[in-house]
């Protein structure tokens, strides 16, 4: 069986969208703050700057709306008008190292990158809403596998996790796989001053490529204290399972 390698890496898009209708620029504008995140789609045949400024507000985020109503809100979005006609559909949206449960609004500090409407949508996939890994609230770091280019469906078969967050401080670490619902599939217990050797020892590499679920997975390492979360060395081995004829 064939082995690929990913790596992780900090403030990894969240949530990637693009635009499919009439209109010649499509783009987001995000308006960051902890527990209220705003997030606005814009459409015009003018210009980029254009779509920006029209922009219209699609998700006020809270503590409790998560990332599957805000892809749910702008894969559904209808706004008819006698300036502009956005339909369902034409905004699409997916996660990206990020869990459906996950929630948009943050009690602690803004979690979130503001964007601004300079990055152009129209006919291509871009990282729209990028998740700041180290921010208070929000120290962990997690990795898609399989990657979002694949079907969204696609499984994967896991051998090992390899490598550690964090190069500052002595990092406690809870290392988890989850199914895109948030389901913990494999854990760890909480690993004080965690290292690679340490958590190779806490969650094992798999005598054989194990597949966890029936579509792609999430390995996420949370970190105690979000100042120690600003790297990471973190890998997965994976393969992808041969198809089998009936």
């Amino acid at each position: 069986m064939l082995m690929k390698l990913k790596s992780a890496a900090l403030a990894a898009p969240c949530i990637r969208m693009r635009y499919t209708g009439k209109y010649a620029y499509a783009t987001w504008v995000l308006v960051e703050t902890a527990a209220t995140p705003v997030l606005s789609l814009g459409v015009s045949d003018t210009s980029l700057a254009a779509a920006a400024t029209a922009a219209q507000t699609v998700i006020t985020g809270d503590l409790t709306f998560t990332l599957r109503d805000v892809v749910q809100s702008i894969n559904n979005w209808i706004d008819t008008t006698a300036a502009r006609a956005v339909l369902q559909g034409d905004f699409q949206a997916g996660l990206y190292n990020a869990l459906y449960s996950d929630v948009f609004g943050n009690g602690t500090a803004a979690q979130f990158a503001a964007a601004t409407g300079t990055v152009q949508l129209k006919n291509t996939w871009a990282g729209a809403i990028i998740k700041d890994d180290a921010a208070n609230g929000s120290s962990h770091t997690s990795l898609m596998i399989a990657p979002p280019s694949m079907s969204p469906g696609g499984m994967v078969a896991i051998k090992e996790v390899t490598g550690h967050p964090g190069t500052s401080g002595t990092p406690t670490v809870t290392r988890a796989i989850y199914d895109m619902d948030g389901n913990s599939l494999v854990s760890t217990a909480a690993i004080g001053s965690a290292t690679d050797a340490l958590l190779a020892v806490a969650l094992p590499a798999f005598a054989e490529p194990v597949i966890l679920c029936d579509g792609p997975v999430i390995v996420r390492d949370t970190v105690e204290t979000y100042g120690h979360n600003d790297a990471t060395t973190m890998r997965v081995m994976y393969s992808f399972p041969q198809a089998k004829n009936f």
